[in-house]
């Protein structure tokens, strides 16, 4: 019998009740748990994993318009004060200052935006972590 609250409980043939529901979910729209389990075992296959991360917090650091989002195109008053250069990645402009960065950027990805419902950025920095 499957347990509606608390760990998941395995039904007779070793199925998770979160198995049995998307199951049953996804044969309503007329795709079998076959074809699910092959299409998720693709995108895993597809997708990168990260083997490790490391998260720059810099309380006080050079600003966005400094490092990673220049603004080149924008007016004098809110564009970066340095040059944009190339990279590795297609389409990404990084700081003058930053040559070495800009050339394993095949190696990180920039995160452009994050939002927080906190009013200030530093008791939002501690749930970040």
């Amino acid at each position: 019998m499957l347990a509606l609250l608390g760990s998941p409980s395995h039904a007779c043939d070793g199925l998770t009740r979160r198995t049995l529901l998307r199951a049953a979910g996804v044969g309503l729209l007329g795709t079998s748990l076959s074809q699910v389990s092959a299409r998720e075992a693709i995108g895993a296959a597809r997708k990168p994993r990260a083997r490790s991360v490391i998260f720059l917090f810099l309380y006080g650091g050079p600003s966005q318009l400094e490092t990673f989002d220049l603004k080149p195109e924008a007016p004098d008053g809110i564009r970066g004060p340095f040059q944009p250069i190339a990279s590795r990645t297609p389409g990404l402009l990084i700081s003058e200052h930053l040559p070495r960065t800009a050339a394993v950027s095949d190696k990180f990805c920039v995160i452009r935006t994050m939002s927080h419902p906190y009013n200030d950025h530093s008791s939002a920095g501690h749930y970040l972590r």
